[in-house]
């Protein structure tokens, strides 16, 4: 309670809590001062540390603990592992929590929640937007007013993600009303603002934009500014500045906002802010710029399995007219992603590992990884050899490299 009203002593009291010692089975795991301790690591995005706990409270749970302790531990595995992009295990999870909450007769709305978020972020945007409905319609049923709002959260950025800004603005507008008395002195517990000035932005509410946004401002802090929650607000305030014309300033503040998701360990939040990025760059007349913002992104839903995210970014790079071509494989390889031809192009024209990874908007480690990959694909083992099978794939194509 602490927590949820802003005040300074929750970790205090958490500490004293957990310096008691009382076995987590005592008055149920999920009431336990070890799950509400996993609970705060997530709410803080310490998502390793979060997932570590909640590891070893499941092992205690499925030999100690009841249907409650089981579906709480895997929901919020669930969360945990769609934060870091562990796309599969998060499916998985939160397909267990639905499963047990039907058969045991719990109530449905947190289930459908948790199984709405992790679709939203894996599945399809269709499967979410139909759990989410479910959810909202059986938590109103229940009289549960928390998860009518995290229901309709995931409804509405969804129905923002697919193009209904209306729907979206209706479903994050009721958000915003269910949640207006309550203290935003936390945002890390409910992270539903930044998407909500997302949307009245592209709807043109701009002043309903603003005033949520300047509402919603977490301060210094594990949940503050420079944290996930303060990471998404930055990004829903490049995406109102470039509405108001502020361009330029608008991609400096994305461009510097994809790179904090990345050193907080976020790559879903780092790629959709990279999707932002790149529209911007599109309305400077920038085409190279948001193709290359976009192939990033791409490039984050690729490797974390990302299905709806990836669908929507060929979709950009389709209408942008695309980013360049695959190349064919060496005999008996497999064929280069998007990404990891755009990467091959880059090393053939002479760039660094250093220089690539700036052009694309990714990591030194992610480019190591992915040109590691193309060439397993093609068979290669070297800069020298990788120009000469690109040109020897592409009639054509100069594959000689600059000189250094």
């Amino acid at each position: 309670m602490e927590r949820v009203l802003g005040t300074d002593d929750a970790p205090g009291t958490l500490a004293e809590a957990l310096a008691l010692g009382i076995p987590a089975q005592h008055s149920g795991i999920r009431n336990s001062a070890q799950y509400l301790a996993a609970r705060h690591a997530v709410f803080d995005d310490r998502l390793a540390e979060a997932r570590e706990r909640l590891v070893e409270l499941l092992a205690l749970a499925e030999h100690e603990g009841d249907a409650e302790d089981l579906v709480d531990i895997w929901r919020s595995l669930a969360e945990v592992d769609t934060r870091l992009g562990a796309c599969a295990p998060a499916l998985a999870w939160a397909d267990q929590a639905v499963r047990l909450s039907t058969g045991a007769g719990l109530s449905m709305g947190p289930a459908w929640y948790t199984a709405a978020l992790t679709q939203s972020a894996a599945g399809s945007f269709a499967a979410a937007l139909r759990t989410a409905s479910c959810g909202a319609r059986a938590s109103q049923e229940e009289g549960d007013g928390l998860y009518v709002s995290r229901n309709l959260w995931i409804l509405g950025t969804v129905q923002l993600h697919t193009g209904e800004v209306s729907d979206a603005v209706a479903s994050l507008t009721a958000v915003a009303e269910a949640e207006r008395h309550v203290p935003l002195a936390d945002p890390g517990m409910f992270r539903w603002q930044p998407d909500a000035v997302e949307a009245f932005t592209c709807a043109g509410r701009l002043d309903l934009a603003r005033a949520l946004l300047e509402r919603a401002r977490p301060a210094p802090g594990p949940a503050g500014a420079d944290s996930g929650p303060g990471a998404a607000l930055d990004r829903a305030r490049g995406i109102l500045l470039a509405r108001d014309g502020a361009v330029e300033e608008a991609s400096g503040l994305l461009h510097r906002t994809a790179g904090a998701f990345e050193r907080l360990g976020l790559p879903l939040e780092q790629a959709r802010t990279l999707l932002a990025l790149g529209r911007v760059e599109r309305a400077r007349r920038r085409q190279a710029a948001a193709r290359a913002a976009w192939e990033a992104a791409r490039a984050v839903f690729d490797e974390t399995g990302a299905r709806p995210w990836q669908e929507l970014t060929r979709e950009l790079l389709d209408r942008a007219g695309g980013s360049a071509p695959a190349t064919g494989p060496a005999p008996g390889a497999g064929r280069l992603t998007e990404s990891e031809s755009r990467l091959a192009d880059l090393i053939c024209q002479g760039a660094t590992n250093q220089q690539a990874a700036q052009y694309m908007f990714i990591s030194v480690k992610t480019v190591e990884g992915m040109l590691s990959r193309v060439y397993r694909k093609l068979g290669v083992r070297s800069r020298t050899q990788l120009a000469a099978a690109r040109a020897a794939a592409a009639p054509g194509r100069d594959g000689r490299t600059p000189p250094e």
